[in-house]
């Protein structure tokens, strides 16, 4: 039965490119050829389609899929890295020690993604153990603070707490102003799986700040401390600090690349647009008021609005003055140049900040000869080659772009 799979996963640009590495098991056909999609809207959409690969292999939920059943014992070769994966009654195990399904396959989703890069046996299984030492959620909470939400006036309020490990098998989490409780792995794994993804399992869940207070510290506020905490939480509130972080990154791109990006803002300092010189093309970037999650921006870009190697007889009619620059046919004025637009570029994950779509698409149209080949939609706006048509002087000479308010 043992055949070698060639586990194909899909990039997450337009591109239908994939990173490719091999899957293969003695006891079970896994198949010559299988994709893996990404999942559009997840934070990470390439490892959230190796996930929900893995859950329906190993999950005998998904009557679906070709997966391995409810009692199975296994040893999968992922490229050179042999992994042992069994089910006994409802616990899951991964080389002899039980994990949760969600664990298992997080890791499974690192380790195949990894092995497409990487040979060494050694090198993936550390990667493995290292993975399986701290949960995902946790490994998130870490990276981008753990997330948490309470009412406050009839709102939610979301915010963004700090975590740092203090020994192998407990964390700190500050909660007020100088206040750090205690949570092991497993309890801020619990914390995160409500308040991170939603999932209403535990005693973790639903707690309002004197109750998160209690359960870190083993005893009730007092009124002086739950109003510091409360006062201290608001200034932790999750879009304040993700807005913030993003205009700063803004102001650094322009600062780092002068003379090829420049930013625009209104009297208020909000960010309403940016120009971009990229390498072969000139591009301006605008803020789409009336959208928001994956099109907060607008692309266009510097290009004529017909072929300009056309002959085209351009007939004089009486009270009209042919402007410079200007083709007129058919009675329609054609402009040769003008800012062509807007392209349809979505962000792959929802909910991104408008500062972060400002940068990620100015960065990716610093190297717009590479980023073309990626994203389909910009072709049909292309009417010339690269450097053939370029911003010069005018209102849209880039370095005369305002610079933003400090």
């Amino acid at each position: 039965m043992s055949r070698e799979c060639n586990l194909r996963i899909s990039t997450p640009d337009d591109s239908r490119k994939t990173n490719d590495t091999t899957i293969r098991c003695d006891t079970f056909d896994f198949g010559t050829t299988r994709t893996v999609s990404i999942i559009r809207g997840k934070k990470d959409p390439v490892h959230a389609g190796l996930e929900e690969f893995w859950r329906g292999v190993i999950s005998p939920r998904n009557r679906y899929s070709r997966g391995f059943g409810y009692r199975f014992n296994h040893v999968v070769m992922i490229k050179t890295c042999p992994v042992v994966l069994s089910r006994e009654g409802i616990r899951y195990q991964l080389n002899g020690k039980s994990y949760s399904l969600a664990t298992i396959c997080s890791a499974l989703a690192r380790l195949t993604y990894k092995s497409c890069f990487e040979n060494n046996p050694e090198v993936l299984l550390s990667s493995l153990y290292s993975t399986l030492s701290l949960p995902e959620n946790v490994r998130y909470c870490l990276e981008n603070r753990a997330p948490y939400h309470f009412i406050h006036k009839y709102e939610k309020v979301e915010v963004r707490l700090n975590v740092v490990q203090i020994d192998d098998n407990m964390l700190a989490m500050e909660i007020s102003d100088g206040v750090w409780g205690e949570m092991t792995p497993k309890q801020l794994d619990t914390f995160c799986n409500y308040y991170h993804l939603g999932k209403s399992r535990g005693s973790w869940k639903k707690l309002g700040p004197k109750y998160l207070f209690a359960k870190l510290l083993g005893r009730r506020p007092t009124i002086s401390e739950e109003k510091v905490m409360k006062a201290f939480l608001m200034q932790n509130r999750t879009q304040d600090m993700v807005e913030e972080r993003a205009l700063q990154l803004v102001k650094d791109l322009c600062e780092q690349h002068n003379g090829r990006i420049h930013a625009v803002y209104d009297d208020e300092g909000v960010l309403q647009t940016m120009y971009v010189r990229g390498r072969g093309y000139d591009w301006k970037l605008t803020n789409n008021k009336y959208k928001s999650g994956i099109q907060m921006v607008s692309t266009y870009i510097w290009q004529p609005n017909k072929d300009e190697t056309e002959d085209i007889d351009c007939p004089t009619w009486e009270g009209t003055e042919v402007e410079d620059g200007t083709i007129y046919l058919n009675n329609d004025i054609w402009e040769k140049k003008y800012w062509r637009g807007p392209i349809c570029i979505d962000n792959v994950a929802n909910n991104s900040p408008l500062g972060d779509q400002f940068a990620g698409r100015a960065l990716a149209l610093l190297n717009d000869l590479i980023t073309v080949k990626m994203v389909s939609t910009i072709k049909g706006y292309m009417i010339h080659d690269a450097n053939k048509y370029r911003i010069e002087g005018n209102e849209i000479n880039l370095r005369r772009m305002s610079k933003p308010k400090q």
